[in-house]
């Protein structure tokens, strides 16, 4: 098996802080590529009580906080020798996950095993549940 594109889902928790040496690690090892992405949700449109614009404020700024911490994971990647994307995507972290590696066909998932997702799992975050239960590319779990 070769590993050429590793996607890495990166949220600042501490655990994706941990996965980040294991993803630049790996990808140095088999001279691959890394997609780090930042998953973020907009704010539900249809709430009544918040008007249309400060709808699409909350989604700016969450997207510009989304961009602010990829940029601190990109600052560690830069100069590593290693080939990367920073991606931030709108959208629910562990669908979003799940269709981006189906349809890029990632050969590797590096992820931490908590984030900072609202709703934890028993042993492991929600997100990580969930890409684990319904991908079908392997999936590398940092604590």
């Amino acid at each position: 098996m070769t590993i050429k594109k590793i996607l890495f889902p990166y949220d600042s928790s501490v655990y994706s802080v941990n996965a980040t040496q294991y993803a630049l690690d790996l990808a140095k090892l088999c001279n691959a590529h890394v997609t780090i992405i930042n998953c973020y949700e907009g704010w539900d449109p249809n709430i009544s009580e918040i008007t249309e614009s400060l709808v699409r404020e909350i989604r700016v700024n969450r997207k510009k906080d989304a961009e602010l911490i990829l940029k601190k994971v990109g600052e560690i990647f830069e100069n590593q020798g290693v080939e990367y994307t920073l991606e931030t995507v709108d959208g629910e972290p562990g669908t979003t996950l799940v269709n981006r590696s189906k349809s890029r066909n990632y050969d590797l998932i590096i992820m931490g095993s908590h984030g900072h997702s609202e709703i934890a799992g028993l042993f492991l975050g929600s997100v990580t549940h969930k890409v684990l239960n319904t991908i079908h590319c392997p999936v590398l779990i940092v604590p």
